[in-house]
């Protein structure tokens, strides 16, 4: 029960964390030796944050079943290039963020999405008119995504989404690190500036 291992917070998510890696590096390398479970298990597991990783990237609604059957086609095609001492997820969302890029490259425009995917209840007492705003904070922070340039949200959603490390966004992405943190840094100012906006002309308006 030692913790010594543990120098970040949340140090009960961690171990987790770091058996599930050890296992799931291990569905490619079964599947590609004809284990029929093996595949099923990767998708259990990746389907939810892949999804949201295309809702919260703008990928419309008319076109996001398409391009997140591509992505596991891609992944399932690409299984054999797939190194088993290297962690699974930044793999997996490299093939995510260049379907995803290659997506807005066919199409000659693309819409905000409003899709109301249902988020994680908050924890704890909430009277309904500050659950109703938390709820309304999330919805326009969904609509607020898609207006950033796209290398901004990209950073933010691997590192909010799909749970990367900001050397792993770099690698995915094939930017230098530096320049990961720079577009990490003002996407979530721009968010924030948005943010003050909104919530100042929501102030003025009910004034």
């Amino acid at each position: 029960m030692s913790l010594e291992a543990e120098p970040t917070a949340m140090p009960m998510v961690k171990p987790m964390e770091r058996v599930v890696s050890l296992d799931e590096r291990n569905w490619l390398p079964r599947h590609c030796r004809g284990d029929r479970e093996a595949f099923t298990e990767l998708m259990n597991a990746y389907q939810a944050p892949v999804y949201g990783y295309l809702v919260r990237c703008g990928v419309p609604p008319a076109s996001r079943d398409d391009v997140f059957q591509e992505i596991f086609v891609k992944i399932h095609l690409a299984a054999a290039s797939y190194q088993p001492s290297r962690p699974l997820r930044p793999w997996l969302f490299t093939v995510a963020a260049n379907s995803v890029r290659n997506h807005f490259r066919d199409e000659s425009r693309h819409r905000v999405t409003d899709d109301t995917q249902a988020c994680d209840t908050p924890s704890g007492d909430h009277g309904p008119q500050t659950l109703a705003e938390i709820q309304e904070t999330v919805a326009w922070l969904e609509g607020a995504l898609p207006a950033l340039p796209l290398a901004q949200r990209e950073v933010l959603l691997l590192g909010s989404v799909a749970g990367l490390r900001l050397q792993d966004i770099a690698t995915v992405l094939d930017i230098p690190l530096n320049t990961a943190k720079t577009l990490t840094r003002r996407a979530r100012m721009g968010l924030a500036r948005a943010l003050a906006e909104h919530t100042s002309g929501t102030a003025g308006g009910a004034s």
